[in-house]
């Protein structure tokens, strides 16, 4: 079963098989090959600074244009600090509510990292694809 990671068996035809994910992980309109990069592009953010969960949010809309729900937000935040990709505090300001804050781990980087790495051995069929 799949666990929404980067997995070759997203990308090897249109047809995204229901013995590998669970129905509600299935596109619904066709192939979305880009879907599971959303939690790879929050880890890229957090990777800068610690943020809120609604800072993160605009900075997907901002820098890469991406106008996410805020629940998509954060359910992306709940499984990246369930899997220790990522830590959370509150932090509390005199000026106003407490705050919650995320951090990337070093688990996170790693997994990060390691995310790149085959996502640059997907780079050549991409670019050939928009040749």
């Amino acid at each position: 079963m799949c666990r929404h990671e980067f997995h070759e068996h997203h990308y090897e035809s249109f047809e995204h098989r229901e013995e590998h994910c669970p129905r509600r992980f299935r596109p619904r309109f066709g192939y979305t090959p880009f879907r599971g990069l959303l939690h790879l592009l929050v880890l890229k953010i957090l990777s800068k600074e610690p943020l809120r969960g609604v800072d993160v949010r605009n900075k997907l809309k901002e820098e890469i244009g991406l106008d996410i729900p805020a629940s998509a937000v954060y359910t992306i935040l709940s499984m990246l600090e369930e899997r220790g990709f990522i830590t959370s505090s509150w932090e509390v300001d005199e000026k106003g509510p407490a705050r919650k804050i995320y951090r990337v781990t070093e688990e996170g980087l790693d997994y990060f990292n390691e995310a790149l790495t085959r996502l640059r051995e997907y780079r050549r069929m991409v670019e050939y694809l928009l040749s």
